[in-house]
């Protein structure tokens, strides 16, 4: 006779054998939330809606907690200490003995079906995934075939996973919402404009139905601008189309691709003009890495484009990375985008390629019109303006969210890349951006030399701002000097302006320079013969030619100078005078270095370009200045996560120094770690700053070997390097100060380990330890720096909390943890953190014993030791033994 709960679970199996499409596995936990829901309501398994399985989902935690009430199970070993092949072997079992009717010691009230349970065991082992999957193609052997990688979650909850997505599947149809992995824009709100991907959904709840809401309460998206998600609430998106990958023609007025490589608008001033069509096909033909978007300034209806669609045609031409446009009859006028608006000598000249009208020429090579005066090029048919635009385009340059703004003769120079790679540095996103300006160059390697940018950046704080970028090409600057002595009589070739040799104006003289064209090949030095020999008509040997420092010009434009430098004999020099005598107005001026410093006629970055180069001695930099300033930037972050953090109770009138002493504590090991693993100081985990705060001499350790190999004064008598002043080291050598000793409340200077000497690893140190020297403030604010970091510690037990054990040979017990027992990873040679055993102290006791952190949880009795903190809250299992 089959029991009430044996055929509700039949009943259920069956309506989960319904969905055929799903996983053996998301089937077997649907099965289980059919005879769940079964069991609490008393329904019919095929009574119940997806709603309602929904709604289970919607929390797995308590779900999983609903089950294991329901279905106690045999009395076995920890779910996640079995292998994962045993997982596998138990599913198998338990899906061969379906219908096998076995009780089993149970630890819950019988009957429950054996099959039922047999089947929940299962599911709680560790869900793994095929080794040969997680490694390259060429690290497969033979000894990784067969063999499973723990994916980190069980087999339930993997399956819990997938039979949401699933589920969502089947209700958002139904319920006429945004699909799963539709692609929206975001129309209000903090990210209005952005577009991505819906990715998951949550539904409202009905607790007294037991149920979800017809339609969803918030979606999840994907964004497709940088790696980052958030939860949109459905009246705040779009849906927006599924665009071809590889060519996608746009009307005006139509929502643009959120991703494309090469664009082309089409401009026209009348209706859609046959030429267009053509030009499309041509087109086509396009061979690029991506996505050729192809813009038409014409609506899809034919009709004359109304204001939004004049709008959209202004956009689309400041986005384009190519505009062609029909050529007017009238030679002297600038083409037309559309209706009404003319192509912008300022914004579009630099993509912008003309086609000559039907019927009509191009105007004759030399003839003043608008198109020979900004340097456009006139094609006599499409075909050949569109091999034109793709010559420019080439390949193409895949671009999305805000980079979609830039068209390619900006996004592909040197100097937009270096920016933006900046940006990426700081996490910073491009919104929007607008090209105001761009200077061309005769030069085809370098198709353009400045160009000024308008972008609208969102920071990794959520915070916007807009910046005006101003980009430019790198100089070359040489300076030809005759050496004397003293060096301030040295004499330096200094070139007038074009405009100041025609004496049209008054400005500064400056040194001889040529835009650093780099692309050109060779190096600086050779670049620099070169102009010796055309500008001044110095014939040098090369390698007398010497690079200098780049320095860049003003904060204004941070121009990149490179400076090179060559001395010249009496002879030369004297030469060189000769022939300056016999110019013209606008030749070569030769001043002393004595009088362009006591009454200049060049502006500071060329005086101090000179005083670089010309002087006998100059100072040699420690380190370089980029480094330094980045290693400064990465302090700073240091000192300001470590003053994030909750300061430890203090006493006594010293306490804002006391606090800033332990925020340089934190901080200083905090810059440590970031040079010695060359992590961001952000990546740096709390864990790893606990091991080092073991006691003062693990600090000191750290820091000054790690310091003072990284260039920093730290330990004064071996350093050999001129004193310079490093606030690092000031603040290193200010910790080591003796403590006040006037503060009778201070605690005794042990670290989170009660000293050194209570630790089961500590050996005396042969050389001799630096804690036998007088109470220093280190010392004092080590323990202190312990309770502070205790505040954020996250993943495992503080310091003298209430644990109990749950499993093993001390399970039931309770008592006190002591320290972490910090273990080395074999394969990375670093510590792992969190800590995955304890030293505990267990009431009853006398020794103290080593238990894995997998076997505790936290307990709260009242009982605690005194000035211990409380329990952390961190402990997101909670105390197993309350359940």
């Amino acid at each position: 006779m089959v029991s009430d709960s044996g055929r509700r679970w039949d009943d259920a199996r069956a309506t989960a054998r319904g969905f055929q499409r799903f996983d053996h596995n998301v089937r077997d936990v649907l099965a289980l939330i059919y005879y769940l829901i079964t069991a609490q309501d008393g329904c019919n398994a095929g009574q119940v809606p997806l709603r309602s399985v929904r709604y289970r989902l919607a929390n797995p935690q308590r779900l999983h907690q609903e089950l294991h009430d329901l279905l106690p199970g045999p009395a076995r070993e920890e779910n996640w200490i079995r292998p994962v092949e045993k997982g596998l072997a138990d599913l198998t079992q338990a899906r061969l003995a379906e219908h096998v009717q076995d009780y089993g010691p149970f630890t819950g009230p019988p009957p429950v079906e054996g099959a039922i349970w047999r089947l929940w065991h299962a599911l709680n082992a560790q869900h793994g995934v095929p080794l040969e999957d997680t490694l390259p193609s060429d690290m497969i052997t033979d000894a990784a075939y067969g063999r499973y990688q723990s994916s980190g979650m069980t087999v339930f909850e993997y399956a819990v996973r997938d039979l949401t997505t699933q589920v969502d599947q089947l209700l958002l149809p139904a319920s006429g919402a945004l699909s799963l992995r539709a692609h929206v824009t975001v129309t209000g709100g903090v990210h209005a404009g952005r577009t991505g991907r819906l990715r998951a959904v949550a539904w409202g709840t009905d607790d007294e139905q037991r149920t979800c809401t017809d339609t969803p309460a918030v979606y999840r998206i994907d964004f497709d601008d940088r790696h980052e998600s958030a939860d949109i609430a459905p009246g705040n998106l779009e849906r927006l189309p599924e665009w071809d990958r590889g060519f996608v023609v746009v009307y005006a007025g139509e929502p643009l691709p959120t991703e494309w490589a090469a664009s082309v608008l089409l401009a026209a001033a009348g209706p859609s003009p046959d030429w267009h069509d053509s030009a499309v096909e041509h087109l086509r033909q396009w061979q690029g890495y991506g996505r050729m978007v192809v813009l038409l300034s014409q609506p899809r209806n034919g009709q004359a484009p109304g204001p939004k669609e004049q709008q959209w045609v202004e956009e689309a031409a400041a986005w384009a990375d190519e505009i062609i446009a029909l050529a007017p009859t009238d030679h002297s006028s600038p083409p037309q985008l559309t209706l009404g608006q003319s192509a912008d000598a300022l914004h579009h000249a630099a993509r912008l390629t003309l086609v000559a009208p039907p019927g009509h020429a191009p105007a004759p090579e030399g003839a003043p019109s608008w198109a020979g005066t900004h340097r456009v090029a006139v094609a006599p048919t499409i075909a050949e303006a569109v091999e034109a635009a793709l010559s420019r385009i080439g390949r193409g340059h895949r671009r999305t969210g805000g980079n979609r703004q830039v068209p390619l003769l900006v996004a592909r120079s040197a100097a937009f890349g270096g920016w933006y790679e900046e940006q990426l540095t700081t996490r910073t996103v491009l919104e929007e951006a607008r090209v105001e300006w761009v200077c061309r160059e005769e030069d085809a390697g370098e198709p353009i030399s400045w160009w000024i940018l308008r972008a609208r950046l969102r920071h990794r704080d959520g915070s916007r701002s807009e910046e005006t970028v101003l980009a430019h090409p790198g100089l070359l600057s040489v300076v030809v000097y005759h050496p004397r002595e003293p060096w301030t009589d040295t004499e330096v070739v200094l070139l007038p302006s074009p405009a100041a040799a025609r004496g049209k104006t008054r400005e500064f003289l400056r040194l001889p320079t040529v835009i650093n064209n780099v692309r050109a090949g060779g190096g600086n030095t050779d670049r620099a013969w070169s102009f010796l020999v055309e500008g001044l008509s110095l014939f040098l040997d090369s390698d007398r030619l010497r690079g200098s420092a780049f320095r860049n010009d003003s904060q204004l434009t941070s121009a990149r100078r490179s400076v090179v430098r060559v001395a010249l004999t009496d002879g030369e020099f004297d030469d060189l005078q000769d022939r300056l005598e016999l110019s013209p107005a606008g030749a070569p001026e030769v001043y002393r270095l004595a009088d362009l410093m006591a009454d200049p006629v060049c502006d500071w970055a060329t005086l101090g370009a000179i005083t670089t180069a010309v002087q006998p001695n100059p100072p040699t930099a420690s380190l370089d200045p980029w480094a330094a300033r980045q290693r400064m930037l990465q302090w700073r972050e240091a000192a300001r996560r470590a003053a994030t953090l909750a300061a430890p109770h203090q006493e006594g009138p010293d306490d804002a120094a006391d606090t800033a002493a332990v925020r340089d504590v934190i901080a200083m090991i905090l810059y440590a770690l970031h040079l010695r693993e060359r992590q961001p100081v952000d990546d740096v985990s709390w864990w790893t700053v606990l091991f080092h705060l073991q006691d003062d001499q693990h600090v000191i350790n750290l820091v000054e070997q790690t310091l003072q190999d990284s260039g920093h004064n730290v330990i004064p008598r071996l350093s050999f390097r001129s004193p310079r002043v490093d606030p690092i080291a000031q603040r290193w050598e200010r910790l080591n100060r003796t403590r006040n000793t006037s503060h009778p409340q201070d605690p005794p200077a042990a670290g989170p380990h009660n000293g050194p000497d209570h630790r089961p690893d500590f050996r005396p140190d042969e050389q001799g330890s630096r804690s036998s020297r007088p109470n220093t403030i280190i010392r004092a604010c080590v323990p202190r720096a312990v309770a502070a970091l205790h505040t954020v510690l996250e993943g495992g037990f503080t310091e003298h909390q209430r644990i109990r054990v749950t499993v093993g040979q001390y399970e039931g017990r309770v008592g006190f943890v002591l320290r972490p027992a910090w273990r080395l990873d074999r394969e990375t040679w670093q510590i792992e953190v969190p800590p995955t055993a304890y030293i505990v102290d267990l009431d009853g006791l006398d020794d103290t014993v080593e238990i894995d952190s997998g076997q505790l949880a936290g307990h709260t009795d009242g009982d605690s030791r005194p000035g211990s903190p409380p329990a952390t809250p961190n402990d997101q299992a909670g105390d197993q033994t309350e359940r």
